[in-house]
């Protein structure tokens, strides 16, 4: 009756159509039936010179005057004295099939057009109650809004149950990297205080890294907060990522050389519209990634360049690599992988999921993916060639 794929208002228009369409039809149908009966029933009642006049009536029109008159007097007395009861009781039989009619009609339409609604309201009940893995049936739409509508709310579902597990993940790694530093800093003072441990300068430093690594945490919760949930607002202007790049290998590399690494730049044009001072907080967290955990390999090269509408800044290392498994969570909050990136080797785990989000936050995205000849890891930052950034 109503097309499955049509807009709301289409179907609603259809339905009131096809609504009135079938209940004037019962109602002209229940009239027909008491008009074609009324007929039969007033001819055979007529006498036989009567039926005769009629037939001639009906079949050339020429009739007696006298003989139509009589018949006129004889159709008069019959509707005064019977057909007109009748006629009253058929429209108002046809009058009320009509409404029943419309009743199911209208009802069926209704239950039909409201089915994706309740569904909708069901599984928001679900929902509400912390059922995050509720999904509704798509099939139940109706139309397209109706369509739209479940699939934006399973979306909104799988949305929830991520930012719930996310949640709970992050707060029980928050606990985690804490608790570490503070039961030094605690066992320390605690040891100071008791007289257990000699005041020196060495103590005082080893505390304060500590502290050091309490900061650290807290600032990167914070920059990740601010990038995620929409509220940073990169101060963009062309850049070139070639420049800024070199900027940041600059101040590094003697860093890098006295950690034994090898620093290799191919630095080519890639301009961008994009905040420079989160690009290079981007390139000095990747690097900083391959001295954690990369640096056994004694090698980072860093490479910028337009490829296929998109400027690439690329750092590519020669250590343990990234197991095939775990490249979609390398971006993912306090992500170690089992054999390179263990908590003795530092880091919080925080680092290239500000990568991931500087890059979502200028309209494009971060990967990983493997070294030359399977070996070492590539990590990427893929941005718009002059794009700029969502806000």
């Amino acid at each position: 009756m109503i097309a499955k794929h049509r807009r709301l208002r289409t179907q609603m228009s259809l339905a009131m159509i096809f609504t009135a369409v079938i209940s004037l039809m019962i109602f002209i149908l229940g009239m027909a039936v008491f008009y074609t009966y009324l007929r039969e029933s007033w001819v055979e009642g007529l006498s036989r010179a009567n039926q005769e006049t009629l037939n001639v009536l009906t079949e050339n029109g020429a009739v007696d005057p006298d003989a139509l008159t009589t018949l006129i007097n004889a159709f008069s007395l019959s509707w005064s004295e019977e057909y007109a009861d009748q006629e009253l009781r058929m429209l108002i039989m046809s009058v009320i099939a009509a409404v029943i009619a419309s009743i199911f009609v209208g009802v069926f339409v209704a239950r039909r057009l409201s089915r994706p609604i309740e569904a909708v309201t069901y599984a928001a009940s679900k929902v509400a109650r912390g059922q995050y893995g509720f999904k509704v049936d798509q099939n139940t739409g109706a139309s397209i809004e109706a369509g739209d509508l479940l699939k934006s709310f399973n979306h909104m579902t799988i949305a929830l149950e991520q930012a719930e597990r996310e949640s709970t993940e992050s707060a029980a790694a928050i606990a985690h990297e804490l608790r570490t530093p503070l039961t030094i800093l605690r066992g320390r003072l605690q040891g100071l205080g008791d007289g257990a441990f000699d005041p020196s300068p060495e103590m005082f430093t080893a505390l304060v890294a500590q502290a050091d690594t309490l900061s650290r945490i807290v600032d990167d919760l914070g920059i990740l907060s601010r990038l995620s949930s929409g509220q940073f607002q990169p101060e963009v202007q062309p850049t070139d990522l070639a420049m800024e790049a070199q900027a940041v290998l600059t101040s590094l590399a003697p860093d890098l050389e006295r950690e034994g690494i090898t620093l290799i730049a191919s630095l080519k044009p890639a301009p961008v519209n994009a905040d420079p001072a989160r690009i290079r907080q981007a390139l000095g967290a990747l690097i900083d990634n391959v001295r954690k955990y990369a640096s056994s390999g004694g090698y980072v090269c860093v490479e910028t360049a337009a490829e296929n509408n998109f400027a690439v800044l690329r750092v590519i290392d020669r250590g343990p690599g990234i197991a095939p498994a775990d490249r979609d969570r390398v971006f993912d909050r306090w992500w170690r992988g089992d054999t390179s990136r263990g908590r003795s080797e530092g880091g919080s785990g925080l680092g290239l999921s500000i990568v991931h989000a500087i890059a979502r936050a200028h309209n494009g995205h971060a990967t990983a993916t493997s070294g030359p000849e399977q070996k070492g890891a590539v990590l990427s930052i893929i941005l718009p060639l002059n794009s700029p950034p969502s806000v």
